[in-house]
């Protein structure tokens, strides 16, 4: 395997990955192999089985060390969706439940109609929260940063070709969290790789999610905020911001101070909080701050997300471990550092973006490759999202729009939509967002047809008797916000840029 040395170089990426993949045979001549439409003869590429799923869809599959593709035996129409991993990913996400297909109905999925592949970016781990891979492997880390789904779609489209005797017509790419991350880089960094991108709730400003604002939230709350405590806040907000259906249409019109909700002296009790409870609440809305009060991430934690706490505030805290020990610095840090070690100031904001604004971090607003590819992007995100706020994505699109040239011009190639009372990747613990944007983006594609409003449905999970529809229009995220006094999910001044 190819050893990565001078990391501001990435001219060598592409083979090393190749290798890291277990895929340095795929080329030209792969892609020019006769046609078959035996299964076994793509035995090249990995394991191959026939293989019939729920509905009696059958599918050609190909797994190899680090992907999978699965290929329809009949009814192809030329269509491939490609899928994106999640957290530190590690796993090959399953293809049996596609993510974000579980929000909607997509017909050419769910018909069997659309060759679909996953990937784990390039390395095996036990779990997708841990980055222990990454501790002294350059080139891994290559891969999961940068181009592990670059090349995953130029080894897709060889078996595709090989497989069906011509390459896709058109191809597509879906992912949420590092998958909306994926999604960016491949729009940013690999514009003629897919012709259509669905980038959810994206992580795509990594280096300070991970290093900046997970520490925050682990720092600002040494036990002090108990989960007893998160009903009574998360009713209190609502009750104050949220309309009829308890949902909140936009956190940066909640004005909600926690400090109503202040128990007497001396007192303590699940239904109020205390003066110290208080001031950790206003820590986490406002997210990772430098002692001149200037955010070292795009915002805080939104109103609406409290249910959410509890399960993240308990991950959060080894995950960003686990990046700044394995992934974030080079070289690393001693194996002694912790989260008490990080420094909330802009140095320490800078030495996390050295290595994140080469490998990680998706913040280029300039898509005038990708449009001029024909490209199109659908972003979106839940205003709820507990696990990587709403703020950066926003703050990204609001870049894209200016870069575009104002919202008519972004409006072009790309959308964003703003999901009310969704939590991270649109699925709230007991209930569930519905949503379909990949038939939007699919109509958008081949047929020209730009999206508009999408409908929505919040279900109940879990036994819930829940329906809730709705639907959400393209965000404009240019747009002045008329913020009510003292709401803290407003005035962040990030000192973060996007260029």
């Amino acid at each position: 395997m190819a050893t990565i040395t001078q990391p501001g170089r990435w001219g060598v990426v592409l083979v090393t990955v190749l290798s890291v993949l277990g895929l340095s045979g795929v080329g030209t001549a792969a892609m020019a192999t006769a046609a078959t439409p035996a299964c076994s003869a793509l035995a090249k590429y990995g394991t191959t089985q026939e293989l019939t799923v729920s509905g009696g869809l059958r599918y050609c599959a190909v797994k190899g060390p680090h992907f999978e593709i699965r290929l329809p035996v009949t009814g192809w129409h030329g269509q491939y969706l490609q899928l994106g991993c999640t957290s530190l990913c590690g796993v090959i996400p399953s293809l049996d439940t596609v993510p974000g297909m579980s929000n909607g109905e997509c017909a050419p999925v769910v018909h069997g109609e659309m060759v679909l592949a996953a990937g784990d970016s390039g390395h095996t781990s036990p779990s997708e929260f841990d980055g222990s891979w990454g501790e002294n492997d350059l080139a891994a880390r290559a891969a999961f940063g940068l181009t592990s789904e670059h090349t995953l779609a130029v080894l897709a489209k060889a078996i595709i070709t090989r497989y069906y005797g011509r390459p896709p017509t058109r191809s597509y790419f879906d992912g949420c969290s590092t998958g909306g991350r994926q999604a960016l880089v491949l729009a940013q960094r690999f514009p003629k790789d897919f012709d259509g991108i669905l980038a959810g709730s994206p992580a795509g400003n990594l280096a300070p999610l991970s290093g900046m604002f997970q520490p925050w939230l682990v720092r600002s709350n040494p036990g002090v905020l108990t989960d007893d405590k998160i009903p009574a806040l998360h009713a209190a907000v609502i009750a104050e911001c949220g309309a009829a259906d308890g949902i909140i249409g936009d956190p940066r019109l909640c004005g909600f101070d926690p400090a109503s909700i202040l128990c007497p002296p001396g007192a303590d009790a699940p239904s109020c909080l205390t003066a110290a409870q208080v001031d950790v609440v206003r820590a986490l809305y406002r997210g990772p701050t430098d002692a001149a009060g200037r955010n070292l991430y795009n915002g805080g934690l939104p109103y609406g997300s409290e249910l959410g706490w509890p399960d993240w505030l308990k991950i959060a805290g080894p995950m960003a471990l686990t990046y700044l020990r394995n992934l974030g610095y080079l070289p690393n840090p001693p194996s002694t550092f912790t989260l008490a070690d990080v420094q909330f100031t802009d140095q320490g904001f800078a030495a996390l973006n050295q290595l994140g604004d080469v490998l990680y971090n998706a913040n280029n607003p300039d898509l005038s490759a990708f449009r001029a590819h024909g490209g199109k992007l659908i972003l979106y995100h839940g205003w709820a999202d507990q696990s990587i706020p709403p703020w950066s994505t926003v703050d990204y699109y609001a870049s894209v729009e200016r870069r575009a040239g104002g919202l008519a011009a972004s409006q072009a190639f790309s959308r964003l939509y703003m999901v009310p009372g969704a939590m991270h990747c649109l699925f709230n613990g007991d209930s569930i967002v519905l949503v379909d944007f990949l038939s939007p983006l699919i109509s958008w594609v081949e047929h020209g047809l730009a999206p508009g409003s999408v409908d929505t449905a919040i279900y109940g999970i879990v036994g819930q008797d829940l329906y809730l529809p709705g639907t959400v229009q393209p965000f404009d995220a240019l747009a002045p916000v008329e913020a009510p006094a003292g709401g803290l999910n407003t005035g962040y001044d990030y000192i973060g840029r996007y260029r």
